[in-house]
């Protein structure tokens, strides 16, 4: 993503990258100590299925951020696809409901914030 920003035109003076976590806590933690105090904003770049996690994530570290989404889709984990696969392990419905359980286990244990969630 950060190449294909750059290629895009964005100021690399604008990008940071963060290479040292091995989990999206970590991640996210990493990336937001990256920023200066000053920072209100930022844009989460992940699939789809992964965006609410990193947002609960932040939400709940520095409540006030705003945060723009913007989805790499992949294919077989967009919100048009993931259901269209059957339940097999790394198919795109093992995927989503993985990452929904994650959502009600992290919020249960207080780790992210606890989103209101549309049905």
């Amino acid at each position: 993503m950060y190449d294909y920003a750059l290629k895009s035109g964005v100021d690399p003076n604008k990008l940071i990258m963060e290479e040292e976590s091995s989990n999206t806590f970590f991640n996210v933690s990493n990336s937001l100590a990256k920023l200066p105090d000053s920072v209100n904003k930022v844009a989460i770049i992940t699939s789809e299925f992964h965006l609410k996690r990193c947002y609960a994530i932040i939400k709940k570290v520095r409540p006030s951020m705003e945060v723009v989404f913007i989805h790499a889709k992949d294919g077989f984990t967009d919100e048009d696809n993931w259901y269209l696969s059957d339940n097999s392990w790394n198919s795109g419905r093992s995927l989503a409901t993985y990452e929904a359980a994650l959502l009600i286990k992290y919020a249960k244990e207080g780790k992210i914030a606890d989103l209101k969630v549309d049905i």
